[in-house]
């Protein structure tokens, strides 16, 4: 996503930011004895093309934007799975549709980048011992987590005011097809909250210029962890992810993370082929 001028970001730093969060989460989940964790992709881990200060500012396209993050989560799961047993589930976010207008019809919802994120990560980690992927439907989807019923959304049907009151709606709606709702987590805007019945986790990338100039809200690269305790209770934890001084990221493609991938061939080596002299 396009950075802010307070603000950078590119697949290297995305990398040390996800090796950031599985360290931090590791140590708070050791605390716990935790065991099992789910992994809920909340949607948008690709960026929309459709502005021109989106093009503009596109650190490669989409598709290979999509190899890269598909081997980031690839060593984001090994690395848990050390540890622990992992679940995976995805729900897709707006801004990684592949067409242009942004539909809730489940057929239009998969036709989006995030799903073929999680799609290629569950072919390369079928058979491997530890590893889940639970398959759902594609705007929601219902984890049980310990005994609590978690409900998994990107959140572009959440305000940025009056949260509470739409995740009441939605926890309501729910309800009335016999389905109780202990909790709500959801992404979408690049600002981390925590409440009750619900969490909104923030943005790897942290600010940009949407966030910063659109929305107005300030913000820093974080993502939430949550432990749910056996006795019904759950804690809700915000990881700032905006410095990863000191952190190895993991290693990446740096041939498809070439930096504006429309120009990067301005940097490699010319060769003449034919050389004609007048």
């Amino acid at each position: 996503p396009t950075p802010s001028i307070n603000n950078k970001y590119d697949f290297e730093i995305a990398s040390a930011r996800c090796r950031k969060y599985v360290l931090r989460a590791t140590q708070y989940f050791k605390l716990f004895n935790v065991k099992n964790i789910v992994l809920a992709m909340t949607g948008d881990m690709i960026n929309s093309d459709r502005r021109l200060s989106e093009l503009l500012n596109m650190a490669t396209n989409r598709s290979q934007a999509t190899v890269l993050a598909v081997d980031i989560m690839s060593h984001v799961i090994m690395e848990l799975n050390k540890e622990f047993n992992v679940s995976v589930t995805c729900v897709s976010g707006n801004e990684s549709r592949v067409n242009q207008i942004h539909e809730t019809d489940e057929i239009m919802a998969t036709d989006n980048y995030d799903w073929t994120i999680f799609n290629f990560l569950e072919h390369i980690f079928k058979g491997a011992k530890g590893v889940e992927f639970m398959r759902g439907a594609a705007r929601e989807n219902i984890v049980s987590c310990n005994g609590q019923n978690v409900l998994v959304l990107h959140g572009e049907s959440i305000p940025k005011s009056g949260v509470e009151r739409r995740v009441q709606q939605i926890i309501g709606k729910w309800n009335n097809k016999g389905i109780s709702i202990d909790f709500v987590i959801f992404g979408h805007l690049h600002s981390a909250r925590v409440g009750d019945t619900y969490a909104r986790s923030s943005s790897l990338v942290g600010t940009n210029s949407y966030s910063d100039d659109n929305l107005q809200l300030i913000s820093r690269a974080s993502q939430n962890i949550h432990i749910f305790h056996s006795d019904k209770s759950r804690d809700s934890i915000k990881i700032d992810l905006q410095d990863t001084a000191g952190i190895e990221g993991y290693n990446i493609d740096k041939s498809l993370a070439a930096y504006n991938a429309k120009s990067a061939g301005k940097n490699k080596k010319v060769t003449v082929i034919h050389k004609v002299v007048v």
